[in-house]
């Protein structure tokens, strides 16, 4: 059984390391690690789809389009694996709980949707929100489905909204906080900017990022993809590749997804007036190679 004392200290210490353009205070484009690790912001029209077709000695380990009207829980959990049926990620001042009523297939879509909360303790988490994970649902359980290197594949929909922060992220199979994969990441009074991360096992190395600002991003269905190799990770935006980080900061230990719409925290800031509630982020598809 797993010792809930330190499950507690490890979820009061956990925290999602901010985006590096809050940390610097100032807008990046590409971060390097000098003699550490590279990282290169690829010119815009370079194409090079990561997902198109199943390359020699890869297969299929997970190819989720949402069919029926109820999520997978062979392939996925609602909630990080510290509290598996409410949790949030206080550390970062969010203002969430993931319930899994907030999660829902249809239509074959994957709806992630974030709403007022009327529960008793709605001074300190307002807001309800929901989430999804491939990762293990308590402490050193096994994951649905973790890898090592292949790609990632997400079709999705972006919500837009002050205070909204939606995302796909990888952590680590071992439930430790780092290494951490931000494939994407906005904050929605801002839909049009796209971030990308890279926060090494090594919490004393540098963080890299990148981001793309495009004003199609803000509107409709837009395909995220990452391929993890040895030594060598490189993010794509609906095919075309738009930032790689090489050297030996690039993860080789297992690692899982996370899919979630956080609601404020220090990042984003909070929702106000203009702030439209229920938000949704929608997934139409999720596959991964191995």
């Amino acid at each position: 059984m797993p010792d809930r004392r330190a499950i507690d200290r490890l979820r009061r210490s956990w925290r999602r390391p901010r985006p590096i353009r809050t940390l610097l205070g100032a807008f990046l484009l590409s971060v390097v690690s000098t003699g550490v690790a590279g990282c290169e912001a690829v010119t815009p029209d370079h194409t090079d789809a990561t997902g198109a077709k199943q390359a020699p000695g890869e297969r299929l380990v997970l190819d989720e389009t949402f069919d029926g009207t109820t999520l997978d829980r062979t392939r996925w959990n609602t909630c990080h694996w510290w509290d598996p049926e409410r949790c949030t990620v206080a550390s970062n001042g969010e203002l969430e709980w993931y319930e899994p009523g907030q999660v829902r297939v249809e239509h074959g879509r994957l709806l992630l949707t974030a709403e007022r909360s009327r529960a008793a303790d709605r001074q300190t988490h307002p807001f309800l929100s929901g989430m999804v994970t491939t990762g293990p649902q308590a402490e050193q359980g096994p994951s649905h489905v973790a890898f090592v290197h292949g790609r990632v594949e997400v079709e999705l929909e972006l919500p837009r909204g002050r205070g909204l922060w939606p995302a796909v992220w990888m952590l680590p199979a071992s439930t430790s906080a780092r290494p951490e994969i931000d494939l994407v990441e906005t904050v929605g009074s801002a839909p049009e900017e796209w971030l990308f991360h890279l926060h090494p096992k090594d919490e004393q190395a540098p963080s890299h990022g990148s981001s793309i600002r495009r004003p199609a991003l803000a509107r409709g269905k837009h395909t995220i993809g990452l391929d993890w190799q040895p030594g060598r990770l490189q993010w794509f935006v609906d095919g075309r590749r738009v930032w790689q980080v090489t050297g030996r900061d690039v993860p080789d230990e297992p690692m899982y997804l996370v899919i979630d719409l956080a609601v404020g925290g220090q990042y984003p800031g909070s929702p106000d007036a203009s702030t439209p509630f229920p938000a949704t982020l929608a997934v139409d598809r999720v596959r991964v190679w191995q």
